[in-house]
């Protein structure tokens, strides 16, 4: 994995670091009528922190997937001493071992726009249910990025495009979701209140350095890459 923003979140550990935080994500999550029968797919799944609070709270039988070997340690530590019905596994959200209509439920939080958008989205619908869901937070485009913007993202974040909401629309549609409405949510990216930590010992001082220059980029640009959040449905 050559991805040092990645590498960042996994040294610090750090829980909820999607725009809107932690706090966005129970806001949204508890509006979406979640059932305990229903099995849930959470990639990206960093540190565990929204897998264990789908358990916690909603009783869903929960696999969260990292590609990352730190998150996953993270997240199976998070979990050790718990009755939390979760899967902790390593996992290519490209190139899914699940069988097709797996989850009734996906969750993705600042984690698809890391990857061939086209191709996760591809294998997302293609393991979720008829009449399945996915729930999304993604950075966003608010505005025609210049070229020297859209290499200094791509420096950053090591990602390959920042999309925007039409755009996000046409490539959910594209593979295969029959009904996409967006989340009403601040679309501002803020820099979110971090206190969630399970910091790995020994950081270098490249990752502070790099944090520093994450949290000057999100006060610069937050008029320009926001986030959205969306409600995905597929009918198959």
């Amino acid at each position: 994995m050559l991805n040092k923003y990645l590498d960042l979140l996994a040294y610090f550990g750090i829980g909820g670091a999607h725009p809107g935080g932690f706090a966005l994500t129970k806001s949204i999550l508890q509006d979406q009528g979640l059932q305990p029968y229903e099995s849930v797919l959470d990639i990206g799944c960093g540190t565990g922190q929204t897998a264990a609070y789908l358990a916690q709270k909603f009783g869903c039988k929960v696999t969260a997937l990292d590609n990352h070997p730190i998150m996953i340690a993270k997240a199976q530590e998070r979990i050790k001493d718990s009755s939390f019905p979760i899967k902790v596994i390593k996992g290519d959200v490209k190139n899914l071992v699940f069988e097709d209509n797996s989850f009734d439920v996906i969750i993705s939080e600042s984690v698809i726009t890391f990857t061939n958008i086209t191709k996760t989205l591809d294998e997302l619908t293609r393991v979720l249910k008829t009449n399945g869901r996915m729930i999304m937070i993604e950075m966003t485009a608010e505005k025609d990025l210049s070229e020297e913007l859209r290499s200094k993202v791509s420096s950053l974040y090591g990602i390959r495009e920042v999309l925007n909401e039409e755009e996000w629309i046409l490539k959910l549609k594209q593979a295969g979701f029959t009904k996409i409405d967006i989340i009403d949510t601040p679309p501002e990216l803020k820099q979110s209140e971090v206190n969630d930590i399970n910091q790995s010992e020994n950081l270098s001082l490249e990752l502070y350095d790099l944090l520093d220059m994450h949290n000057n980029f999100v006060h610069q640009y937050q008029s320009v890459i926001g986030f959205r959040a969306f409600n995905c449905h597929i009918s198959k």
